[in-house]
């Protein structure tokens, strides 16, 4: 996703300004003619806490950053910090409506759809991802990997080194627009174990 690049290359260019993003839209295009409407449905009824390292990589230049997530019924909040644990942004989907805050030079520059879909995408069941989009197919090759394809090419895969999957290392690569993210857990507080097995990436 171009937007994350972005936010990442801009981690030199910190200003101390803030800045806050308000928007309703959640139709995403997460590829060419290939569209996402983020999911306001949660999987994990009682919550789930993440943080996570992910590395991004585009053009052979790689950049860190650490996330901060929390799920919970109705509600997901995502917090980006550098890897010293300055915090850059935060997210908020509630409510149909996408709240975002933080340093300017990365909140006036991100469109913080495409973080969110990126980790709905990777982490959401099959079915939902499915019923989500439209001009492609989301197939769940395995329990380790996923793809996102339009006309039989896939343009996203995501692989998993272990269910659930939040619980290992996620390796998300765009093809068509040239970037990957190599996610590791850090962290993970689940209070609803039970309904976490049962929607954790669903079987093939």
């Amino acid at each position: 996703m171009r937007v994350l690049i972005c936010l990442l290359l801009c981690n030199a260019l910190l200003i101390g300004c803030s800045s806050h993003y308000r928007s309703s839209q959640q139709r995403v295009f997460i590829a060419e003619q290939v569209s996402f409407e983020l999911i306001s449905q949660v999987p994990f009824s009682n919550g789930l806490n993440l943080t996570q390292s992910a590395t991004a990589t585009y053009q052979k230049q790689s950049h860190d950053l650490i996330f901060q997530t929390e799920i919970q019924r109705g509600q997901l909040a995502m917090v980006g910090l550098t890897p010293t644990g300055t915090r850059l942004f935060t997210i908020i989907l509630q409510g149909g409506e996408i709240n975002a805050h933080g340093l300017s030079a990365m909140v006036d520059k991100i469109k913080p759809q495409y973080l969110l879909a990126d980790l709905q995408l990777s982490l959401w069941p099959i079915q939902q991802v499915q019923q989500a989009i439209k001009g492609g197919q989301a197939r769940q090759v395995s329990t380790s990997k996923r793809v996102i394809q339009r006309n039989g090419e896939t343009v996203i895969s995501v692989e998993y080194s272990q269910q659930p999957a939040f619980h290992g290392i996620i390796h998300f690569t765009h093809h068509e627009r040239g970037y990957s993210l190599h996610i590791e857990p850090l962290s993970v507080d689940i209070a609803d174990t039970e309904q976490a097995t049962e929607n954790d990436n669903n079987e093939p």
